[in-house]
């Protein structure tokens, strides 16, 4: 019983060190963030609303802004990449379910003939993900995406378009197999 409760008090003082790291290292003042486990934060420029928990091993990796909305779930082993280039970034809304695995870019590399792929200049355009959206396990979320309220990423499903509202998408590429509702 006692290792239980030692147990119990241990992971709750690495949560809450976890949460004071995070909050310091993007300059939040924000109480309700809850962190399940480690992650990486390579970018600083986020901003993150109330009642957002992030799971095990999601990374926030590049330098342009990613704004979370409120009551966000950020499943495990999530990727998010903000290039810091211009008219970049990633902007997550209200009420998202973001299930493990997943992937969300602003950029993709050139692939112009002639010049060496090591020099090549990222394309960046911006995502941005509606209120109350559900991506499944392993979607990926590509540069230019705009998915609209309500709709539904099934599992590992590429979007690389607009989803429209309380649209349900899958395959690769995404296409619409269904409605909400």
């Amino acid at each position: 019983m006692f290792m239980y409760m030692f147990e119990r008090a241990k992971n709750k003082i690495k949560r809450l060190y976890r949460r004071a790291v995070f909050l310091d290292t993007i300059k939040s003042k924000q109480k309700s963030l809850y962190v399940v486990g480690d992650y990486t934060l390579i970018n600083r420029n986020v901003t993150i609303g109330q009642n957002v928990v992030i799971y095990p091993n999601v990374m926030f990796f590049g330098q342009g802004p990613i704004v979370i909305g409120d009551n966000v779930n950020i499943g495990n082993g999530t990727i998010l990449y903000a290039s810091d280039t211009r008219g970049g970034g990633i902007t997550i809304g209200d009420h998202v379910m973001i299930a493990a695995h997943c992937y969300i870019i602003d950029n993709d590399h050139g692939m112009e003939a002639n010049i060496n792929m090591m020099e090549q200049k990222d394309r960046v355009k911006k995502v941005i993900i509606g209120n109350d959206v559900w991506l499944g396990a392993g979607a990926k979320i590509l540069k230019g995406s705009v998915i609209e309220e309500g709709a539904v990423v099934g599992a590992n499903a590429v979007v690389k378009q607009t989803v429209q509202e309380n649209c349900i998408v899958a395959g690769v590429p995404a296409k619409v197999i269904g409605q909400r509702g």
